[in-house]
């Protein structure tokens, strides 16, 4: 269930739908979807963390399709990391959230993090 609702912040900004979901996706002309999420994890664990986001990192950028861009930061402050992501479309978003490496990831990060991810959809200008 904790990994249901760990997933389910970064899917919120990837696949929303609705009015204000369908009129973000028709201000973008080119289809892509766009996102920035933040993760915030337990002090002391924060090698632990990179390593399993570099793998995460690695896996997608080598394995899903339609991903054109994704990467982990470190940020300035403490304990907190930022994923920005870039994808062909939709279905692409989709398809990254159920692979296995996103599953595993996920798995190894439940008992590190401090809450569920933060996730917010871009809309290119």
């Amino acid at each position: 269930m904790r990994r249901r609702t760990f997933l389910a912040g970064s899917a919120a900004a990837l696949l929303a739908t609705g009015a204000e979901s369908n009129a973000q996706q028709a201000q973008d002309a080119t289809g892509e979807v766009n996102a920035l999420a933040t993760l915030r994890v337990q002090a002391g664990k924060e090698t632990e963390v990179e390593a399993i986001l570099r793998d995460s990192q690695s896996a997608t950028l080598a394995n899903d399709k339609g991903c054109l861009r994704y990467e982990w930061y470190r940020a300035s402050t403490p304990q907190t990391y930022i994923l920005l992501q870039r994808w062909s479309d939709q279905a692409a978003a989709h398809d990254h959230l159920n692979a296995p490496h996103v599953v595993n990831a996920v798995e190894k990060l439940l008992p590190l993090v401090l809450e569920n991810p933060q996730a917010v959809r871009l809309t290119k200008l």
